[in-house]
């Protein structure tokens, strides 16, 4: 089912077809709605005073992803650059969750980075490997509950100087 909209813009073949900004959003909530998700598009709201926008909110069950579409060409430098969004977007989202009373997964979609990656709590998914993203969402979330729960662990056992 997902598989036809990811013929149509595969991440690979870059040099034939690169969507528009706009374009990329709208793929992206496409493929959340494919997905069963209800979705909310370049959601604007505002919090402690100021105003935010995220380009997709997506809600299926007991889930809220709240995305941010990067569509980074081949000659830019991402990996720092993504990081740093991924940053400012657990900011945002952090906001949303305050005003919204949610707790969200917060997820950045880039057009043609290569590895499924994690920037703290945030999700750095390539287009191309959304669909996997979103069959296995519950596992991708426990192993971030997991990791934040060792880490936990760890710092209380730090601040009682255990080892």
């Amino acid at each position: 089912m997902l598989l036809t909209l990811f013929g149509d813009y595969d991440a690979g073949a870059e040099a034939d077809y690169v969507p528009t900004w706009q374009e990329f959003e709208e793929q992206i909530r496409d493929v959340l709605e494919c997905a069963g998700f209800s979705t909310h598009f370049r959601k604007v709201f505002v919090a402690a005073g100021r105003r935010y926008e995220i380009d997709v909110v997506a809600y299926r069950f007991d889930t809220t992803l709240l995305i941010d579409a990067k569509r980074y060409g081949k000659a830019r430098l991402r990996s720092s650059s993504i990081r740093a969004q991924a940053r400012k977007h657990l900011a945002r989202c952090g906001e949303f969750d305050r005003a919204f009373s949610v707790s969200s997964v917060s997820v950045i979609v880039s057009w043609i980075d290569d590895a499924l990656l994690c920037e703290g709590d945030c999700f750095i998914v390539p287009f191309d490997k959304l669909e996997d993203f979103i069959v296995h969402l519950e596992c991708y979330v426990d192993s971030i509950n997991e990791l934040d729960a060792r880490d936990s662990i760890l710092d209380n056992i730090n601040e009682n100087d255990i080892f």
